[in-house]
């Protein structure tokens, strides 16, 4: 099934939505987020959930691609946790893509190199890889 850039796969909101709710973590709980966002609490859980499950393989997929885009890049220094530096590894590649492919949102950039299955249940990434 093809997913246009603003969707991933198997949820209901665009990823923007999902994005700004993995973004505020850490910053504000799951409840206050779900009601700025206008997203049930629980759903947004879910998606942190889900996230940090999968913070570790999301940071090195992003990381590479950063690297395959930009061989100069230096890999970030560790932050507070595996989640913080997967969405930093998200920054840092989309950044380095919206320069080198032409802009779009992060999150835009996250579904497209992730094939929509960012936050998927796969055990293996069977996400696109650079060559």
């Amino acid at each position: 099934m093809l997913l246009p850039d603003l969707c991933l796969s198997r949820r209901r909101y665009v990823v923007e939505v999902i994005g700004a709710a993995l973004f505020s973590a850490g910053r504000e709980g799951y409840r206050r987020a779900g009601e700025r966002l206008g997203v049930p609490g629980e759903t947004v859980r879910d998606w942190r959930r889900r996230f940090r499950s999968r913070a570790e393989l999301i940071a090195a997929h992003f990381l590479g691609w950063a690297r395959a885009l930009d061989v100069s890049l230096d890999p970030p220094v560790g932050r507070e946790s595996p989640a913080a530096d997967a969405v930093e590894a998200i920054g840092m590649c989309t950044r380095v893509a919206s320069l080198l492919l032409g802009r779009r949102s992060p999150w835009s950039w996250a579904t497209a190199l992730t094939a929509g299955g960012l936050l998927e249940i796969n055990t293996f990434t069977p996400w696109p890889v650079p060559e």
